[in-house]
This record gives structure tokens, sequence and C-alpha cells, in this order.
């Protein structure tokens, strides 16, 4: 480890009690960031002369399927199932821990380059404990800040075979995680569950795998949209009564969710993520993003899939914020255009890809902010590029403007691991690795037989 001086940043530091600084400096000792201000420091290793460059914390993907790299691209033009009868029922069931592992490393070093330093990697393509064991290893060896989620995975059930929905969450692995590669919570990689819940297990399994989550007392994570066909029809009302709904529980989408179950959620402490971009390929009803924070709760944002589209986080917070400004603009000229024209800020975006993020997942103890005594997980954005030069303003500049070529540097825990715009690797690594995916992808399209 060493000690960096960055000086001379425009930084937001999505903290209120330190706010935006001009021409700031920021000391950071072995992981942790030490001081904000504008004091010139001498005791240092290397300086970061960040003058014209805006600094952020790192930005944060709540809920993304990384093992899904080598299938990037596929369902551009899909509709409707196609996820579930393409992917799940039929491409999943072939994947070898290998095509885990180079999927994760480089679906991982891309949200590097893009400025995400840290994902909650919702894995649910690991057939077995060797499955599992590659996606971790692959995210320590890219570097990131990772909370695994340890899913399962979801084929069309073999004659006599039963159904992933009446299958607990496999109790063996966590406590084999748990005792062993990510036995604590202040490794770059930690674990989670990411379970069935109400919408995709019966009430059976639903409650044994909040309880196990509870056990372990690790966070849990769901796919919930709400929809009529959802198994568990008391949905969160049954998990709040059995007093298994807390802070310790994430949804993701939610689309279609009732506003007195949202309440519900948030005024358990549970979070919310919403992945916009994903949900309006195949979904005509509005992200829920704004119902969330209407009913006090902090909205969260995250990429999905690469299936359908790229997953950079500046884009993913660009589009969500747009779609908030479509169905908000949608409503008011439905309603006649009384009273006042409601809008989300850029500043709400710019906090759901950080702060928010790092509430939603109980980690903003450690990042989400640019705050002394967290963790060094920061980004320095280029404000002197083509696209960014003359912006008036930094903050709207980096939501609606900036793009992955921009971020010149990325530091996670303290660790440079994007210097200059390049990712701190060599071009032979990145090279071999590019082949190995490509040569996963092949693979994987000729014994699922998928040619479209």
């Amino acid at each position: 480890m060493s000690n960096i001086f960055i000086k001379n940043a425009t930084i937001y530091s999505m903290d209120a009690n330190i706010g935006n600084l001009q021409n700031g400096n920021i000391l950071i000792k072995d992981d942790l960031i030490v001081s904000i201000d504008h004091k010139t420091e001498k005791d240092f290793d290397k300086e970061i002369d960040a003058t014209g460059m805006i600094a952020l914390p790192g930005l944060i993907n709540a809920h993304h399927h990384t093992w899904q790299t080598a299938i990037r691209g596929i369902g551009g033009n899909w509709k409707q199932r196609e996820y579930f009868n393409v992917v799940h029922a039929n491409i999943a069931t072939h994947y070898k821990p290998e095509d885990i592992f180079i999927g994760n490393l480089i679906g991982s070093l891309n949200q590097i380059n893009s400025g995400t330093t840290t994902i909650f990697d919702w894995s649910h393509g690991n057939a077995t404990p060797e499955h599992t064991d590659s996606a971790i290893e692959a995210l320590f060896a890219s570097g990131i800040r990772a909370i695994f989620g340890h899913g399962t995975v979801k084929p069309d059930p073999k004659e006599g075979e039963p159904h992933f929905s009446t299958i607990p969450h496999p109790r063996e692995e966590i406590e084999r995680l748990r005792k062993g590669t990510l036995h604590g919570d202040s490794e770059l990689v930690t674990l989670a569950m990411a379970i069935l819940g109400p919408d995709y297990s019966t009430k059976e399994v639903t409650l044994k795998d909040f309880q196990l989550a509870k056990e372990f007392n690790l966070l849990s994570s769901a796919h919930i949209w709400g929809m009529p066909n959802r198994i568990v029809k008391e949905g969160y009302a049954l998990l709040l009564q059995e007093g298994l709904l807390n802070k310790k529980h994430n949804i993701v989408h939610g689309n279609y969710l009732k506003d007195d179950e949202i309440k519900l959620i948030v005024d358990s402490g549970a979070s919310v993520t919403s992945t916009p971009v994903a949900e309006l390929q195949t979904h005509g009803v509005e992200p829920i993003v704004t119902k969330v924070s209407n009913f006090g709760g902090k909205p969260s944002i995250g990429s999905d899939l690469e299936i359908y589209s790229g997953v950079g986080m500046l884009d993913i917070l660009r589009t969500s914020l747009r779609s908030q400004r479509i169905f908000s603009n949608i409503k008011f000229y439905d309603d006649g255009m009384k009273g006042e024209k409601k809008t989300t800020t850029t500043k709400e975006a710019l906090e759901w890809a950080t702060i928010n993020n790092a509430i939603a997942l109980g980690i903003d103890n450690k990042i989400g902010s640019l705050t002394p005594g967290k963790k060094a997980d920061l980004i320095l954005i280029d404000s002197e590029s083509l696209n960014m030069v003359a912006t008036h303003n930094p903050e709207q500049a980096t939501v609606l403007h900036a793009n992955e070529s921009d971020i010149r540097f990325v530091l996670i825990d303290g660790k440079i691991v994007k210097e200059n715009g390049k990712l701190f690797l060599s071009d032979e690594k990145l090279k071999r690795w590019k082949e190995e995916l490509k040569e996963s992808r092949k693979n994987l399209m000729q014994r699922s037989g998928f040619n479209s």
C-alpha cells in the first residue's frame, strides 16, 4: 500500500457535510481517505494532478449478472420471455466453470473501466460449487469490490425432477462459503444470498430462505415484479408478519407492485433496486424509482445484464434519469398540465449510483461518498475532453455528457486500477482474456444450439 495525494480536483463528495470543493485535495493513506480539503501535503508516495478533472466516489452497480458477459448482445431485439426461455432454460445449462470465470473476469474489468468500483454480482448461473468458486475467483482476480450474491439455477425441470420454485436455497453452500473463501466482511469480495423470493418460490421455500439469510446475518436479494402470477400472493406482507423483512433485504425491479406494498417494503428498511434499462426492454410500466423516493426510501439502480445493452453505470444512470423524466412528463400532460411539473434532478441520479446504492447494499459505512475514514474508492473524470469541455455545471456534465473514455483514473481500496485512461494490466494479458471470452461464447453457442 502507499499514500496518494490528489490535488486541484473539482470534488463532488456525495457527503452532505463535506459538499463540493473547487480545486480540492484528497489525501489517501493505504486503503482509506484521510482528508478532503485545500491543504497541501508533502508526505505521499504518488501525486495525481487532477486539474481539469472531476472527483467522484466510485460508481456502484447494485444489480448485475456478471456471469452472462460471454452472451452479451444476443437479446437486443427480444420482446417477451426470450430471456427465460433462451438463457435460463437453455444456454445457462451449458455453462462450465471456466465460462463463469472468464465472464466474471471480463465483466468486472469492463465495470472498472467504466468507472464502477463496486458491483452486486447476482450470480444465478452456478450449477455446481465449482461454478461458484470460479465466479468468486474471477472477482478477486479483477480487483473490483464486489458483493457476491450466491444464487441458484433455474432450468426447466426434467421428468421426475422438482421445479426450482420448490427447492430451498442450499444451506451447505452458504455454510461452505461462510467458513471458507468468503468468511469475513472486510475483504474486497463478500457474501450475500441471491434468493428466489415470494415471486419465484413457494411460501415454504420463501420463509426458509429468509430464515437462512437471517441465521447467517447476510444480505438477501430477490427478483420481485409483483405481477398477478407471483407464487406467494401475500408477497412481502407475509414476510413482515413473520419478522423477516428488514434492512438486510433488497428487492430488484418491483415495477408491478402496488403502492401499499412498496410503502410496506420501504418502511421496513428493506431497499429497492431498479434496473430501468433492462426493465423497459420488455415492460411498458414505469420503473419504481420515483415511487420509492415518494415513500421516503433511497432509490437504487443497477444494470442487470449485458444481453440487452451496455452496462457502464454512467449510461445506466443517464438512461434511468431520462426514463423517469419521460414518465413524469406523460403523467403531467395526462393530468391536464395541472400543478407543478415534477422532475428528477441530475444530483438525485448521481446519488442513485453512489451513496444510495451503498445504502441499499448495507455498505455505506465503507463506500458511497468521499468521506475521511471511508475506503478510497473513487474516480477522476476528465472535464476537458471534447464532449465535456466548457460544460457549465460539472454535476450535470457528469450525468448527461460523460462516458467511459472520460474516466482517467479509477482507485479501489486505495489502489490505482485505471491510470491515464488505461486499465492497470498488461496488453498481453488483456488480449489473452479477450480471446478466452470469445472462445467461451463460441462454445456456449455450439453446446446450446443457439444461432439466432
